[in-house]
């Protein structure tokens, strides 16, 4: 069976996170968890080593979204897309 890839999405508007989730569950991604501040994606991306990282560019926190994923990249090299 093959292995689906792992996503995490990281957007602030609790809506528009559900709305993301749903979309890629239904297209066959396993979402590997939603969090809304630069914090908690790096936390999820340490402890979860996504494939994936949908990005907020505006987010929770003191962080946003380019400072977190320029960490990401750096950090873990895992590839990042923006949502805006």
């Amino acid at each position: 069976m093959e292995e689906k890839a792992k996503i995490l999405i990281v957007e602030d508007e609790r809506i528009v996170a559900e709305d993301i989730r749903m979309c890629l569950k239904k297209s066959g991604y396993a979402v590997a968890d939603v969090v809304a501040s630069g914090n908690a994606a790096l936390k999820k991306t340490k402890a979860l080593r996504p494939d994936l990282v949908l990005m907020d560019i505006v987010l929770q926190g003191k962080m946003n979204g380019v400072e977190t994923a320029e960490r990401i990249r750096t950090d873990f090299d895992i590839p990042i897309i923006y949502l805006t």
